[in-house]
């Protein structure tokens, strides 16, 4: 049951990301489009390497790192 309700909240999640997009391409000028937005943002190196962090720290810790051992 958990995993549905997390599967589902995932998946809203993607389908507003992308109603978003749509919506920003739509009107430029309301909401910007991804991809200026992250033009804007990673303008700074401080932020391109605050960034590639924060990636390896989610790598590390949910990929190589499983907190969770299941059992087969």
């Amino acid at each position: 049951m958990l995993w549905w309700v997390t599967t589902a909240g995932y998946l809203a999640i993607l389908v507003a990301m992308g109603f978003t997009e749509l919506f920003a391409r739509w009107r430029p000028n309301r909401v910007a489009p991804l991809a200026d937005m992250l033009d804007h943002v990673m303008r700074l190196r401080t932020t391109r390497v605050g960034i590639i962090a924060a990636w390896w720290w989610f790598g590390w810790h949910f990929l190589f790192a499983p907190t969770i051992q299941v059992a087969l």
